[in-house]
């Protein structure tokens, strides 16, 4: 469970840009979007690895996104394997890594790149209340 002073910490650092300590424009690097998710989740307390996230070990399925749910596109548009994930941070915004947003940065998944390339949200097992 996310208490809300955790949250309101890491929404802080999701909106703010890296000049001020914050995250939004951290640059890219190889596997970026893995590397990006593991930083959320460490400030979360959660212990993960790249190889859990994108096996979906400890996490499971869910319909309806909340805070810290992981967000999965497959698709050309995307680098490398043409798997990409991204953390939400409400119902349709989630922030992620990838070039086409110089690093990190917010995306809306309801614009057209993000939903037709969406394959689902997962929630880790420590987030289930």
């Amino acid at each position: 469970m996310i208490t809300e002073e955790t949250k309101k910490r890491i929404g802080a650092l999701c909106s703010t840009p890296v000049g001020l300590g914050g995250w939004l424009g951290l640059p890219y690097e190889e596997d970026g979007c893995l590397k990006f998710a593991m930083k959320f989740f460490t400030e979360l307390g959660i212990e993960t690895t790249p190889e859990a996230m994108k096996e979906a070990r400890n996490f499971a399925k869910v319909e309806k996104p909340q805070f810290g749910d992981i967000a999965v596109f497959h698709g050309p548009e995307f680098i490398g394997s043409g798997f990409h994930i991204g953390v939400m941070l409400n119902y349709r915004i989630c922030i992620q890594c990838n070039p086409g947003t110089n690093g990190v940065g917010k995306v809306d998944i309801s614009r057209p790149l993000w939903s037709s390339s969406f394959k689902g949200f997962y929630r880790h097992k420590d987030l289930c209340s």
